[in-house]
């Protein structure tokens, strides 16, 4: 009796999961998370997590051969494309068809030895090398309807290759980053004819992402400033990094107005009859996983989603969501490619993935879920104050009371100097002076878990002119005392007047997070946003770039003033008591303990960093030795007040090898070991 194709399926999984951990092991395929630099290259580039097989593959994988060719577009520009291609018979119809789209700055290459294998379960494989990209011809737009369009040509042109075997009603585009946001573009614009579409990291405001809130992000800097050899620009995005790093409001001005234009694609969403398989990742060094909590429900065509650990722009990575992906991604592909009725447009159409403790490896631990409804409609504010004595409460402070953060730059610093110098080392350390202030919850009685982007109100006013900035980093902090960072808002007024009272609301990075009960929620304001677990994606860098204006940041303890959670699971979140009320615990005024806590990541490349507090007003030393006791670097030489404090150690010219940091404040002293692994 012949077997089902549901159970070769099954069976098929298996098979995969071997496959991916072979892959996993020689090809590199987490590289998104590599060391970089300020200018590096590939940062955004995606590749594939999960070959798809056929469903009725039972023997050999096919042989399969390589064709490079090229393309020349509608004006001229010549498109450098592979294909990989079974040599067996073709099958009536064509091979099912896969065309793999790479991230930016990337190229052709990059995705070949996966066209290479997937080929060889029977698929018509191809990618190419995005115009300005690789050996293609013409200017790189950044993401725009120019390489949307290019990509409808490519289609059509795929689709005509039946000779090679080509299955023109059987091909499926999949892509991350701008693999991902240029296909559903396409999609949306008119005249894709593809069976499905898999859109990984690209939520459908990507551009205005880039820039939310006032800010702009370290990876769009990095990702205009590409060497040619890597990116060539048309004339508007050449002028990106300028305006960038000008610091100053009408090149702010010109930024935020071209960037969406051509690019950011919400509102065409609803004209999408393509299915579309969306995968979004919570902690997304690039684009926000909001835009999709806030405009997945536009698309009418057939969706499935997930947001969660999605292996891209930095974020954690889960083994347990791996497996349900696979599984996942396979019933895409046998929905639209083979034709076999699936379960996956029956299951709940909003997958997702909570993040908590404990940590694995520097990686957060996942707890998978799903939501017949939108997410963003699946939950309750809990609404929480910032109060005197650095305290986060569900009631509003009352009285005049206020704290301040300062952004303090000497001597004429300018951020392009701080870029070169990868916001790193003494000179910046002298000339640019980090400022924070904390704010920490009472005891939580309960688990409870925060689905969406948190919403920040503040009333401030600042000292500076322009431009003011508001950095809000949300971590947990465990009853040991080991705190862990989360996500984060940020918010830069672009049109200050100095001196002036303002309110403003923004929302912040989407997430989803359990809190355990027993521990706090601690969020810090900053004037400058670079958290510990930052250092294996961003080394040094910030994740937004900071304002370069001297002046006083003042915010205001009032109703007016506040972090909004949206919570899962709780229908009345408001009114509900989740935390243990505490008497006279203050952070920052508390006598604090003398603490040197282990570096963060560890083992590490090229950079980690390293948390410590401080009891008293202290003379404060850190320094880092190597194996044999000889000293390698002082990290910090200065007078410090009673507080928490990190410093980042950058190794990049270091050997790897064993480590010693130490620590001397007064009569305390104390000494720990990191490993640097290169």
């Amino acid at each position: 009796m012949a077997m089902s194709p549901f159970l070769i399926y099954r069976k098929l999984l298996i098979g995969i999961l071997a496959l991916l951990l072979l892959i996993l092991s020689v090809s590199g395929i987490f590289s998104q998370d590599k060391h970089i630099t300020s200018k590096p290259t590939g940062i955004n580039s995606w590749k594939p997590a999960h070959l798809l097989t056929s469903p009725y593959q039972t023997g050999l994988l096919d042989s399969v051969i390589r064709t490079d060719f090229t393309i020349t577009m509608r004006d001229g520009v010549i498109i450098d494309c592979l294909k990989w291609i079974p040599t067996r018979l073709h099958p009536v119809g064509g091979f099912p068809t896969v065309i793999m789209h790479h991230g930016y700055g990337d190229n052709k290459e990059t995705l070949s030895e996966f066209c290479r294998l997937q080929a060889q379960y029977g698929y018509y494989t191809m990618t190419f090398s995005v115009r300005g990209q690789g050996n293609s011809g013409g200017l790189s737009n950044l993401i725009s309807r120019t390489e949307a369009l290019d990509l409808i040509e490519i289609v059509n042109r795929t689709r005509t290759d039946t000779a090679s075997g080509a299955g023109p009603s059987k091909i499926l585009i999949m892509g991350g980053s701008q693999g991902g946001a240029v296909p559903l573009m396409a999609a949306c614009m008119g005249g894709l004819n593809v069976a499905a579409i898999i859109n990984s990291v690209a939520p459908p405001n990507f551009a205005s992402s880039w820039i939310e809130n006032g800010c702009t992000k370290m990876t769009l800097l990095w990702t205009v400033d590409y060497t040619p050899d890597t990116a060539r620009y048309n004339s508007q995005v050449d002028r990106m990094s300028n305006w960038i790093l000008a610091d100053t409001k009408p090149y702010w001005d010109s930024l935020a107005y071209w960037m969406p234009i051509d690019r950011d694609f919400t509102s065409i969403l609803p004209n999408c009859t393509i299915p579309v398989m969306v995968e979004a990742a919570w902690q997304d060094k690039f684009f926000n996983a909001d835009g999709w909590m806030l405009n997945i429900d536009k698309i009418t065509a057939p969706l499935t989603s997930y947001m969660g650990a999605v292996q891209g722009h930095g974020a954690d990575h889960s083994p347990t969501e791996d497996i349900w992906h696979m599984d996942w991604f396979n019933k895409w592909f046998f929905q639209w490619l083979w034709g076999m009725n699936t379960t996956i447009l029956d299951e709940a159409k909003y997958q997702y993935a909570s993040t908590h403790f404990p940590v694995v490896n520097n990686y957060y631990s996942f707890t998978h879920d799903s939501s017949t409804i939108l997410l963003r409609n699946n939950s309750a504010l809990l609404r929480l104050y910032l109060n005197k004595g650095q305290r986060l409460k569900t009631t509003v402070q009352t009285g005049n009371n206020s704290d301040v953060v300062s952004n303090k730059i000497t001597n004429g610093y300018t951020l392009t100097q701080a870029v070169n110098e990868e916001f790193t080392g003494t000179n910046f350390n002298s000339k640019f002076k980090i400022d924070s202030s904390k704010f920490l919850s009472d005891v939580l009685t309960t688990d409870i878990q925060w689905t969406g982007a948190p919403v920040i109100k503040v009333d401030y006013k600042s000292s500076a002119q322009t431009f003011c900035q508001f950095n809000y980093q949300i971590y947990e902090v465990l009853p040991t005392g080991e705190r862990r960072f989360i996500n984060r808002a940020n918010f830069t007024d672009r049109n200050y007047t100095k001196n002036s009272r303002r309110q403003t609301t923004f929302r912040g990075q989407a997430h989803s997070h359990i809190f355990h009960a027993n521990s706090k929620i601690l969020v810090i304001i900053s004037n400058f946003d670079r958290a510990h677990t930052d250092a294996t994606f961003f080394d040094t860098n910030p994740f937004v770039l900071p304002t370069m204006k001297n002046g006083d940041h003042t915010v205001y303890f009032n109703a007016n003033s506040y972090i909004e959670f949206p919570i899962i699971n709780h229908s009345a979140a408001t009114n509900i008591n989740f935390f243990a009320e505490e008497e006279n615990e203050i952070i920052n005024n508390e006598p604090y303990k003398y603490n040197l806590l282990q570096n963060f990541p560890n083992p590490f490349n090229p950079s980690t960093m390293i948390d410590y507090t401080i009891a008293k007003n202290e003379q404060v030393q850190i320094k880092v030795f190597d194996l044999i006791g000889r000293e390698i670097v002082t990290l910090v030489n200065e007078m410090q007040v009673p507080g928490s404090y990190n410093v980042t150690f950058n190794a990049k010219n270091l050997s790897s090898g064993i480590y010693f940091y130490r620590i001397s404040a007064g009569s305390f002293t104390d000494v720990k070991r990191m490993v640097l692994v290169k």
